[in-house]
């Protein structure tokens, strides 16, 4: 039921995405959003999401003295613990992403061992002309989207990434069955045509447990 939600959630967040840098252009066209702004959006979302099927939660922002650690949200229902973590990706170089795998080792460590406990990564991207930024896709995704023409449009050659995120998760995390997703939210004002210079990416992974080793 809880993945079934959060899969609509992920849907319906980019239009509160589209919504949410329409206001704020070209603020959040410029710079994209902070950390904690993105991740507190989607688990707005969520809740709306959980309330409409008549579900009680709660959300809380779990504290952490490190501050240069990405935000971690939990929500909380009667039966389920969603994990969400919001990592801005201003740079796609492997520094940003070892952060967000920090940030994921010390959630893991506060599972308890028993209860339902999902995750959800969230991060956003503004291509640039890095080797790390056009491998992006292809390392979150595991592979390269489908719709490359659309980036070539756009002035964007991806490029293929031999690590992937999928990957990583399961050898430092034993995170496995997660279901990686690339989106484009944003679209050109006067066209309104998708701009794929700018990504929302997700990764749900559900029924998760802390690893029984670490790497």
């Amino acid at each position: 039921m809880i993945s079934e939600l959060v899969a609509v959630s992920i849907e319906q967040f980019q239009a509160d995405c589209l919504q949410l840098c329409t206001q704020h252009y070209p603020t959040v066209h410029n710079r994209g959003m902070r950390d904690r702004h993105l991740g507190r959006l989607m688990c707005r979302r969520i809740l709306a999401t959980l309330e409409k099927e008549g579900m009680t939660a709660t959300l809380e922002q779990v504290e952490c003295d490190d501050v240069i650690m990405p935000p971690v949200f939990r929500i909380r229902t009667h039966e389920t613990t969603l994990w969400v973590i919001a990592h801005r990706l201003q740079s796609a170089n492997l520094a940003r992403r070892s952060t967000l795998f920090q940030a994921i080792g010390l959630t893991l460590e506060q599972l308890t061992p028993t209860g339902d406990h999902h995750l959800l990564l969230l991060s956003d991207h503004w291509f640039d002309r890095s080797k790390a930024s056009k491998q992006l896709p292809s390392w979150w995704l595991g592979q390269m989207p489908d719709n490359m023409q659309g980036y070539l449009q756009d002035g964007i050659k991806l490029l293929p990434s031999e690590l992937s995120l999928t990957g990583q998760l399961q050898t430092q995390f034993e995170l496995t069955q997660g279901i990686t997703q690339l989106h484009h939210p944003l679209k050109r004002l006067h066209t309104n045509t998708t701009l794929h210079r700018y990504a929302v990416m997700t990764a749900y992974y559900p029924n998760i447990h802390a690893p029984t080793c670490r790497q």
